[in-house]
């Protein structure tokens, strides 16, 4: 270790977070002073990394519950750790991003606290809940935190989505669109294709809980996440001995 941090360690200037990561605590409160940003910390926890995910959604401004763990995506190996309360998660990439400049074009640069923090965009960040939201909180956590949302470049999260190749990503992505194609003026051509992408079969918006097959996006939605409690096309109610483990 070099041997500045060895004497501010001493000292309590700064405090260890992991290997080659500090934090600064000579604030005039010292120790008792505020807490450090912990979403700009989150994307120092790797030299690549960018939160992600519901870390994402607080960095955006559009989650609506603030979280202990925090998320951050990295192709390294770097391992879970704790601070002062908060876990710090990395996730691997999914693998197809490899071929596109290892995802590079979603992630945004921002500030935070006057530190420039990696965060994926926010086209990114929605369809990356959508795929994962046991990494956002919950379906619920994250039906809400997306309905916030006023406005999105859709031509990239079309690229994004159809990069993935994931079909239920493809019925998440579309379903969700089409219950904002109003205010988030999403042209049906764009519906269209992304229906191309459909999986062959139905699949749950939430594998635990019943739900209401929407067959325009071969999707089982759980009835509240419905607009107006209603479908968007021609519905019906999922047996719960159709639920599978």
């Amino acid at each position: 270790m070099d041997s500045h941090l060895a004497r501010w360690l001493r000292q309590g200037r700064i405090a260890r977070v992991k290997q080659g990561v500090f934090v600064r605590l000579d604030t005039p409160n010292g120790p008792n002073g505020p807490l450090p940003d912990f979403i700009a910390l989150a994307s120092r926890m790797a030299p690549d990394a960018a939160v992600a995910y519901h870390t994402a959604l607080e960095a955006h401004g559009y989650a609506q519950s603030v979280f202990e763990r925090l998320t951050f995506v990295t192709w390294t190996k770097t391992k879970p750790c704790s601070f002062r309360d908060r876990r710090f998660v990395p996730v691997r990439p999914r693998a197809p991003l490899l071929t596109a400049d290892r995802g590079e074009r979603w992630i945004e640069r921002a500030e935070r606290a006057g530190v420039e923090i990696r965060v994926t965009t926010l086209e990114r960040t929605v369809a990356d809940v959508l795929d994962r939201p046991d990494l956002a909180g919950g379906v619920e956590e994250v039906w809400r935190s997306l309905r916030s949302v006023p406005a999105l470049d859709l031509g990239p999260l079309e690229e994004y989505v159809t990069l993935l190749h994931s079909r239920t990503l493809a019925a998440k992505v579309g379903f969700f669109l089409d219950t904002r194609r109003e205010d988030l003026v999403v042209p049906p051509q764009l519906l269209e294709r992304l229906r191309m992408h459909l999986p062959g079969a139905p699949v749950f918006m939430d594998r635990r809980r019943r739900g209401r097959l929407v067959s325009r996006w071969a999707l089982i939605v759980p009835p509240d996440l419905l607009p107006n409690g209603s479908c968007l096309s021609s519905c019906r109610k999922v047996p719960a001995s159709s639920l599978r483990a």
